[in-house]
């Protein structure tokens, strides 16, 4: 590849990424506005509502680390949210066995209610970010992601050398 064809690429990498993260951010803009009448409903912050739905949703995963690692979220903002659901009653801390230090975080089931119709909403922003795809174009979508997630888990234990900027892409 000749200098000019590097900047060129490098120029039009510089575009995509910059393009993904601001879909990334959309994305949760997004989100947080479908979960809007469950928050005025509550009283809850969207980012509330996520972490319940986060545990509610991931049972392996119920820890604040786990959210902070899933989501990228600092632990202070998490802590704060944590501490507001523990304290209304719709998550409950439990002691895990052979470490005091670490606790546990399920959902109540108080919570119940909110997360039933919580989840309409979450389906219903899945179906209408999937609305006018094709079927294989939504399996072609999930294949890039996957490989993506792939590349990702790689890049973050390994890094990359300069010469694997260099060839075909794959998605």
């Amino acid at each position: 590849m000749s200098a000019i064809q590097m900047r060129i690429h490098m120029t039009e990498w510089k575009m995509n990424a910059s393009k993904m993260f601001q879909n990334a951010t959309k994305f949760l803009e997004a989100y947080h506005v479908v979960l809007q009448p469950i928050c005025k409903e509550s009283g809850l912050p969207p980012m509330a509502v996520d972490i319940l739905l986060f545990f509610s949703n991931n049972p392996d995963r119920d820890t604040a680390r786990d959210v902070c690692q899933c989501r990228g979220w600092k632990p202070g903002i998490v802590s704060v949210h944590i501490e507001r659901l523990v304290n209304e009653g719709l998550l409950e801390r439990q002691e895990v066995p052979g470490d005091r230090r670490k606790n546990r975080l399920v959902c109540t089931d108080k919570a119940q209610p909110l997360i039933r119709r919580a989840r309409v909403l979450q389906k219903g922003f899945a179906e209408k970010l999937m609305s006018g795809l094709r079927q294989e174009q939504i399996a072609e979508f999930r294949n890039c992601l996957s490989v993506i997630d792939r590349n990702i888990t790689e890049i973050r234990e390994n890094g990359i050398s300069a010469g694997e900027t260099e060839g075909e892409e794959t998605c």
